[in-house]
């Protein structure tokens, strides 16, 4: 009889412990309905962003679930202490205060200032160097014009002062969501001279799109994405897990091969010199 209750006492006690262990599921957010739909199908052709995440995902498939949603919706669930980790995202002072965040796991050019090609082009240069602007002069020498920007996103510390220096009068803010594949269809259309876009996207996209293209002075020529999540326990050991998978694709050279396919060929050298720095 007492062994009896001393196997049941043992089996409750496991069972518990079971339940205790078991990986708690986590929402990964995009704010991009492409990449929602290539994550969910685990379509790894479709885009930079969709491979990265799901080459980095790969053995979490159990524990998480993919969520269409802006990040201002986002960031409101996680400040109430729910389960998410968004996709992509760039490491500022402001989200370091108050999110977790995996190792990089993708790598953009930095965005560039694309014109479209029925403008004059920009006279200026900085410091002399061609093609490489401050977006103050540039509307100083074009003070019409206007920029296409998302009002849902970070571009990063550095290109967040350039933006929020400017006049209101030469910013079309975007707070609709799908801002990436938006502010591409926008400036497709010709609804303003110039947009903020990565060369990846340029690359990827499906519009033809008559365009210049100038490197903005005082940023980073890249940035780096990453998985930001809610700052609690159960982010801090689903982090841990992708770590030990990122650092697995970076020492078999998958990561590196996964950027470099999608990436004009022109800029392969240089998207993989920036890659070994950082990876």
């Amino acid at each position: 009889m007492l062994i009896n209750r001393i196997t049941f006492l043992i089996s409750i006690v496991c069972s518990v412990m079971a339940l205790t262990t078991k990986a708690a599921t986590i929402f990964i957010h995009t704010d991009n309905i492409n990449d929602l739909n290539s994550l969910e199908t685990n379509n790894r052709m479709a885009s930079l962003s969709a491979a990265t995440n799901l080459y980095t995902l790969a053995h979490e498939r159990q524990n998480i679930q993919f969520e269409y949603m802006n990040t201002k919706r986002s960031l409101a669930l996680m400040n109430k202490g729910e389960n998410i980790c968004v996709v992509n995202k760039i490491k500022t002072k402001q989200r370091l205060d108050k999110y977790l965040f995996s190792q990089p796991i993708n790598l953009f050019l930095s965005r560039r200032l694309y014109q479209n090609a029925s403008y004059s082009p920009i006279a200026k240069t900085y410091d002399g160097i061609r093609n490489k602007v401050l977006l103050s002069e540039v509307f100083k020498a074009k003070p019409d014009s206007q920029v296409i920007v998302s009002g849902h996103i970070s571009y990063g510390d550095d290109l967040d002062k350039q933006i929020a220096a400017l006049a209101d009068k030469n910013k079309i803010e975007r707070f609709s969501s799908e801002h990436e594949t938006g502010l591409i269809s926008m400036f497709a259309k010709g609804r303003a001279e110039f947009a903020l876009l990565y060369p990846q996207q340029i690359y990827d996209s499906e519009r033809k799109i008559n365009f210049r293209s100038y490197e903005v002075a005082a940023t980073s020529p890249y940035v780096l994405g990453h998985l930001m999540c809610t700052d609690n326990l159960d982010s801090k050991k689903f982090i841990q897990r992708i770590n030990q998978q990122l650092d697995h694709l970076k020492n078999n050279g998958d990561l590196l091969e996964v950027h470099l396919s999608f990436v004009n060929p022109e800029e392969k050298d240089i998207l993989q010199h920036y890659f070994q720095q950082e990876f």
